[in-house]
C-alpha cells in the first residue's frame, strides 16, 4: 500500500476542485451567452419581451425577390414598439428612484428638525461656580435644601 503525504492529497483535492469550478463557469457563461444575444429582450415586470412577440403566428407568401417596401414598414414598425416599451421601463425605474430618494430626504429632515427642537428645549447652565465649595458655604441652609431637591429632581427626569 502506498503512503499519500498530506501535501499530495491537498494538490490532488485542489485539482479536483479547480477543474469542477471551470466547469461551473462554462456552464454560467453559456446560459449568460444564450440570454444576451437578443438585443431587443427587455423586461417588463419580470418577463422577457422579445421582439418575436410582434411576429405573426402564420406565414405569408414572400417574394422571392426579397422585402417589400410593406415588409421594411412593418418591421419598422417593430423595432419602434419595442423601443417604445423600453423606454416605458427606463422611465417608470427612474420614476421609482425618484421617489425614494424624495422619501429618503423627506425622513432625514424630519429627523433632523426633531434633533433640532430637542437640542433647542434643552436648558443650559454656564454658572461653573454654582458648585464651589467656598460659595456653598456661604448659603444658608434652606437654599442648600432648595438647590439639593431641584438637582434631585433634575437627575430623576434625565
Amino acid at each position: 500500500m502506498q503512503k499519500i503525504s498530506p501535501l499530495r492529497s491537498s494538490i490532488e483535492a485542489f485539482n479536483k476542485f479547480k477543474a469542477l469550478r471551470a466547469g461551473k463557469n462554462n456552464e454560467t457563461k453559456k446560459a449568460d451567452n444564450a440570454a444576451s444575444t437578443n438585443p431587443f429582450g427587455i423586461s417588463f415586470k419580470g418577463a422577457v419581451i422579445q421582439m418575436d412577440v410582434f411576429e405573426k403566428t402564420d406565414k405569408t407568401n414572400s417574394n422571392t425577390a426579397g422585402n417589400s417596401i410593406k415588409e421594411k414598414l412593418q418591421n419598422t414598425g417593430k423595432l419602434l414598439t419595442s423601443a417604445w416599451v423600453g423606454t416605458i421601463n427606463k422611465f417608470s425605474s427612474i420614476k421609482t428612484n425618484v421617489i425614494a430618494f424624495g422619501n429618503k430626504i423627506k425622513e432625514n429632515t424630519i429627523a433632523f428638525t426633531n434633533k433640532v427642537q430637542e437640542i433647542a428645549n434643552k436648558e443650559v447652565d454656564l454658572n461653573i461656580f454654582k458648585y464651589n465649595v467656598s460659595n456653598l458655604q456661604n448659603q444658608p441652609v434652606g437654599e442648600l435644601r432648595t438647590m439639593l431637591e431641584k438637582e434631585l429632581q433634575g437627575a430623576g427626569n434625565e
